[in-house]
């Protein structure tokens, strides 16, 4: 019985021995079909590629919503921190950024985007959010800060509305070793709308 299972074992060996090689050569000369094809382009223009791949820095600052100020609630006045008493409350939902080189350093573009909704004591309207974005260097401290007034149009059929913000173009001046910015965005808390 041995020996029956070792002349299988050698009959599909002898088997695979022969159909591997006529499989590689099937692969390499469907392979050198579509090697030659990509060479062979009737079209010789390189490949465009955008500008902005060159001017992007290899290093470019994280975007943060500063804990706690992700949202901003308005409350009717005399009731503040009484949920059923909230006008309206604003929230951050993304944050976006993009860097470019300059001579002595980059810029950085931040985007901000949110929702607004009346609460109970709330209802249709405009209604203005306190956005500030700052840029800081753990090593040197707050770079840039800018607080922005987001008015926002709270719609009558869903109560609610969204927003926008993009900063363009903050200037940092920094030499390629310094990699210690934050970009940091939230509502400025005292600042009501």
């Amino acid at each position: 019985m041995l020996k029956f299972a070792n002349a299988e074992f050698r009959a599909l060996l002898r088997a695979v021995s022969l159909a591997l090689p006529l499989a590689l050569l099937g692969a390499c000369s469907a392979t050198d079909q579509k090697v030659s094809s990509f060479f062979n382009k009737a079209d010789d223009r390189p490949d465009d590629i955008p500008a902005s791949y060159f001017s992007a820095p290899a290093y470019c600052p994280t975007v943060r919503v500063r804990a706690g100020t992700e949202t901003f609630i308005v409350y009717e006045r005399g009731h503040d921190g009484e949920p059923q008493f909230i006008q309206y409350q604003g929230s951050i939902t993304k944050t976006a950024r993009e860097c470019a080189k300059t001579a002595d350093g980059f810029t950085v573009k931040v985007g901000i985007a949110g929702r607004a909704v009346a609460g109970p004591k709330g209802g249709p309207g405009t209604v203005t959010l306190p956005l500030r974005v700052a840029l800081t260097q753990q090593s040197e401290g707050v770079e840039f800060s800018k607080l922005y007034k987001i008015q926002v149009t709270i719609e009558p059929s869903s109560l609610g509305g969204e927003f926008t913000q993009v900063v363009e173009a903050i200037p940092v001046v920094a030499t390629p070793d310094e990699k210690d910015f934050v970009v940091y965005v939230g509502f400025d808390e005292g600042k009501t709308g």
